[in-house]
Parts: structure tokens; C-alpha cells; sequence
């Protein structure tokens, strides 16, 4: 019986494959962008927090050419400002960036950590991640630490949604 819920896994999986690569590639060149994009500023910031317990805020910009930049506090550690208050000043330096398209930037990623209210009204530590495109909606993935039965964090299921606060200028109704 092992074998046979095996074999059925494999050739729903082979069935399926032809079906999930034509929607992958109907996906548009930003879309995809975006994507690259929120999956590096994910690994980065799983990096710091895996070797430093942390991550400060920080932001990828995609520049056109295929440049990735990364911009981050650049002081003395100790002269830093909290956390959320330069996570703020870092979104208004991106917004103020984005206006001027001279810049050739295409995509931007800002990442930090947050903490949302569980149903049981606790906070939840993870990962949040703002990604937006100049020619696409912006959108947010929130990678949540949970609590396993020993009492440590891991990752938790990833979430996304659309975000309603664009760090590029808002789209005109007809181009997204």
C-alpha cells in the first residue's frame, strides 16, 4: 500500500508539473522580479537571525542592469536609533528614492522584524518583508516564529498579502 501512495504522489506530481510551469511563466517579468527579490531579503534576513539572533533593518533595491544595492544603517552600532524609528526613516529615504526615476530603480525590498497579536492575544515574532515594483502593486510577506513543544522558535508557515502602502508612486487605476 506504501508503494502504491508513492507511485500516486509521483504521477500527480508529474501530471501537475506541465500545468504549474505554464502558470509560472504566465507570470509577468516583474511579478517574477518581486519574487527573486523577497525570497533574497528573506534568506538575509533568516541569515542575520539565525547568527546573530536578530536583524536590523534594512532594504535591496533592484536597480536596472541587474544591480542589486543593499541599503542599511551605516553608523556606530551603539549611536543607532531604535529599531522602528529607523525602520520609518529607511520607508521615507525608499519613497523619496522612487520618485525620481532617473535612479533605474525597478523593485525594492524592506525588511525587518515585527510582531503580530496571535488569537490568543500574544505576540508572534517573524520576519516581515515589504516588496514592491515600480510597475507592479506592492505586497508583504510575514514569516512568523513560532513556539514549538520544546519551548524554541522555528519558521512557521509564510504569509502574504497585498499591501496598501506602496513605497513606489502609486499606480494610475489602468496600469496595475
Amino acid at each position: 500500500m506504501n508503494r502504491l501512495n508513492v507511485f500516486a504522489g509521483l504521477l500527480i506530481c508529474l501530471l501537475a508539473a506541465p500545468a504549474l510551469a505554464e502558470r509560472e511563466t504566465r507570470q509577468s517579468a516583474e511579478i517574477q522580479e518581486m519574487n527573486r527579490l523577497a525570497e533574497a531579503a528573506m534568506q538575509m534576513a533568516l541569515k542575520a537571525v539565525e547568527e546573530s539572533g536578530g536583524v536590523y533593518p534594512f532594504a535591496i533595491l533592484a536597480r536596472e542592469g541587474d544591480n542589486n544595492q543593499i541599503l542599511g544603517y551605516q553608523g556606530e552600532r551603539e549611536a543607532a536609533p531604535p529599531p522602528g524609528q529607523w525602520v520609518e526613516a529607511l520607508f521615507l529615504r525608499l519613497q523619496e528614492m522612487t520618485r525620481d526615476t532617473d535612479k533605474g530603480l525597478r523593485a525594492v525590498a524592506l525588511v525587518r522584524l515585527h510582531e503580530v497579536p496571535s488569537k490568543d492575544g500574544d505576540k508572534v515574532p517573524g520576519i516581515w518583508v515589504q516588496v514592491d515594483h515600480r510597475n507592479e502593486r506592492p505586497w508583504v510577506l510575514f514569516l512568523p516564529f513560532v513556539r514549538n513543544e520544546a519551548g524554541r522558535h522555528e519558521a512557521g508557515e509564510l504569509i502574504y498579502y497585498a499591501s496598501e502602502q506602496p513605497i513606489f508612486p502609486a499606480l494610475e487605476p489602468d496600469e496595475g
